[in-house]
């Protein structure tokens, strides 16, 4: 099965679990895509990117969700 990724930086789980935080600060504001047996599992987004998101989706509706 295919799926899109919406990363353009990729992790697998396990080495993701061993130093969360030196991934994250390596990713330089990017978009993490968490990686289990070549799927992706979930995406860690940064605080900055993830506020903007939510800005974004309170201005298209009435911040319902």
């Amino acid at each position: 099965m295919l799926s899109e990724m919406r990363a353009r930086r990729t992790i697998s789980v396990t080495d993701f679990r061993k130093n969360p935080v030196r991934h994250l600060a390596a990713a330089k504001g990017d978009t993490l895509a968490i990686l289990s047996r070549n799927r992706v599992e979930f995406y860690a987004v940064p605080p900055v990117l993830f506020e903007a998101l939510l800005d974004r989706l309170e201005a298209l509706g009435d911040g319902r969700w």
